[in-house]
């Protein structure tokens, strides 16, 4: 490459770096380093997501349910000012829920399948891949295999969107569900099999649904798989699961532990797709796979990407699959650009398994949407249940000891933590420093939130060199909202480089914003 292309090159990439970053009145959370220049004596620590009191919100109690419940959805309609829930009933189809307030549950009577149930139901999908196998009476089969291709074929919901954008009124509830064909013979092949792929629903009402009778993404061999709505790309981003991947770098690392042979190698792929029916690239692309840090067998079950406060969360549910410990917890990751991303160095549960004697104690399914803000509450809807995830693992009480009680095979469970407390930059005894980069905002008021109850924040406006032009100090305060008014100089500085220096002993530090 010549010397003057060279030359070129460098001053451009010299003048991306220099840059500022420009934060706007959007929210700063401290996922990552993104903003931050410096810190001293402070630990970024994951922040649990408190369980309700009310758990389990929802277990079967009807003869005509499924054994449990699992791969959530749960939205907050504000047309209707209800909350909706849609949940697999492990293959027998899909259920729908309403409530007034998140926590109470009503099943709405509903017969939308009088061929097949004998009274009201909540069922608003009828499967047809697991119950024409397993479950269907006699008579019931031939109505089953009538079915369209898209119904025969449905074997697990795996999310429900509703789509404000979609202009025509006979989609406005998209449904992604898991195509399960066992009998799948393609050209050429001289017997049949099974194939995997993901088919897609639509609906006026989220109650009366119309499949696509064929797959619309070979992606995916899975579920749970996760899709937002990616608002910069004006475009559809799936997070689906392949299998089959194992870094060198963790083959090395493990490479001493027998039961290395034994990981599965699940990971997560990335489509997009511009009308939820065409996705690309066809096989997906690679975004995350376990790494050296996990443990041998753990692997990466399926990822969920959240747009919030001008970035994406990630929610990774990892698979831990030791002989000693079998357990799926809710770990954090983060993305500037829902598209690569960085788990959090702590790698302790967001949102774990249940204790001993507790009804999510095997597995916990994540919601396959968004969390629903509730005032200053952000709350998650998980499913879970009482027994292990398969294993190759033989455990003294699954089913030795519990094989005389019916499996408590899933519920809908509620986990919150208040707005922006995912993670904490936590200051002890030792006073914390924390010094941003310099940024520029366009608002007149900063804001933090902060927990120090019986601790001390000092918050420090700097120039963009560094030097000091006004600090204010806070103590015995836990707010998701303390304005910061005495820090007058911010608003004369919109539109100008400046940086914060906060000052955290015995409390925490989740969030800042200036509007």
């Amino acid at each position: 490459m010549k010397p003057a292309v060279l030359l070129v090159l460098a001053l451009a990439a010299s003048a991306t770096a220099a840059e500022p970053i420009q934060i706007g009145k959007e929210r700063q959370l401290f996922l990552d380093d993104h903003l931050i220049e410096h810190t001293e004596h402070l630990v970024r620590r994951v922040q649990p997501a408190k369980k309700h009191e009310a758990n389990p919100l929802i277990v079967p109690k009807e003869a005509w349910e499924p054994e449990g419940y699992v791969v959530p959805s749960v939205l907050y309609d504000e047309e209707e000012k209800l909350f909706k829930l849609w949940a697999d009933g492990y293959g027998i189809g899909v259920f729908y829920f309403t409530s007034k307030d998140g926590i109470h549950w009503d099943r709405p009577a509903l017969r939308l399948f009088p061929e097949f149930d004998s009274g009201p139901t909540n069922r608003v999908i009828l499967s047809g891949s697991e119950i024409d196998v397993e479950d269907a009476p006699p008579d019931k089969l031939d109505y089953m295999r009538s079915r369209e291709a898209g119904w025969r074929y449905f074997g697990h919901a795996s999310g429900v969107i509703k789509d404000p954008r979609e202009t025509d009124p006979a989609k406005r509830y998209k449904m992604a569900f898991l195509w399960i064909n066992r009998q799948h013979q393609p050209p050429g092949a001289t017997r049949a099999g099974k194939f995997i792929a993901m088919g897609a629903a639509f609906s006026p009402d989220g109650i009366h649904w119309t499949p696509v009778n064929e797959p619309v993404c070979l992606a995916t061999v899975d579920l749970p798989f996760h899709i937002n709505y990616d608002e910069k790309r004006r475009r559809w981003v799936l997070y689906g699961r392949i299998t089959g991947v194992v870094s060198e770098e963790k083959k090395t690392a493990h490479a001493s532990d027998p039961n290395l042979q034994y990981n599965m190698g699940r990971a997560v792929i990335r489509c997009e797709s511009e009308d939820f029916l065409h996705w690309t690239p066809e096989k997906g692309d690679l975004v995350m796979a376990s790494d050296a840090r996990d443990s041998t067998l753990t692997e990466i079950y399926d990822l969920r990407s959240v747009p919030y406060a001008g970035l994406h969360l990630g929610f990774v549910h990892a698979f831990i699959n030791e002989p000693d410990h079998v357990a799926l917890p809710i770990q954090l990751a983060v993305s500037r650009d829902n598209r690569t991303w960085q788990r959090l160095d702590d790698r302790s549960p967001f949102l774990g398994n249940g204790d001993l004697g507790e009804w999510d104690r095997g597995v916990i399914s994540p919601p396959t949407s968004d969390p629903v803000a509730v005032g200053d509450e952000l709350r998650f809807y998980y499913t879970g249940r009482n027994t292990l995830h398969s294993t190759r693992w033989k455990f003294e009480d699954n089913p030795k000891l519990l094989g005389h009680i019916a499996p408590f095979r899933g519920s809908l469970g509620l986990a919150t933590i208040r707005r922006d407390r995912f993670v904490a930059m936590e200051g002890n005894f030792r006073p914390g420093i924390l010094r941003t980069k310099p940024f520029v905002h366009e608002g007149s008021v900063l804001h933090v939130n902060a927990a120090v109850p019986f601790g001390i924040l000092t918050v420090s406006l700097l120039d963009e060199s560094g030097q000091p032009l006004q600090k204010v100090t806070i103590q015995g305060r836990d707010d998701t909202a303390i304005a910061l008014p005495e820090l007058t100089k911010i608003a004369g500085r919109k539109g100008q480089l400046v940086r914060l220096e906060f000052g955290v002993q015995n409390g925490r530090l989740f969030s800042f914003w200036i509007e």
